[in-house]
């Protein structure tokens, strides 16, 4: 892609690293689920042929849920992720590699969050059926 021309160039030159949301937004799921990728990260790397090193968070909805307006103090595990390579990858391979760094960090993302609420951290079953069915707290938000 000529638009990423630029940057693959200075990322390679200067030794950059970038940081992307690949989901493009924000994502307000009390369950640990992750919206679809948006393509153009995987482009990016693909093209800079630089590996992309998946980070994952926990989600962290008793933390902070927007919908209900709740933001409250709290832990959030975070993961990072073995680097996977794209330097011998090809943009007809950007499908494939946007879709399983997808399932890898989501199944990551279920494991950590499940380690989370086992310990206390991230938001109990009990919480998450409250702010799915609608219940809300004001935090002075």
């Amino acid at each position: 892609m000529a638009a990423f021309d630029g940057a693959a160039a200075e990322m390679q030159r200067n030794k950059q690293s970038v940081f992307i949301f690949p989901e493009g937004t924000r994502s307000y799921y009390s369950q640990p689920d992750l919206l679809p990728f948006k393509k153009g990260a995987f482009h990016l790397a693909v093209q800079a042929k630089v590996p992309i090193v998946p980070i994952v968070v926990a989600n962290y909805s008793n933390v902070l849920h927007v919908p209900s307006r709740s933001f409250q103090a709290g832990d959030i595990p975070v993961k990072v992720l073995p680097p996977i390579p794209t330097a011998h990858l090809t943009s007809a391979d950007v499908e494939d590699l946007t879709r399983d760094t997808r399932e890898l960090m989501l199944e990551e993302l279920a494991k950590l969050t499940e380690k989370a609420r086992a310990r206390g951290i991230s938001m109990s079953q009990r919480q998450t059926e409250q702010i799915d069915g609608a219940t809300t707290r004001s935090s002075g938000i």
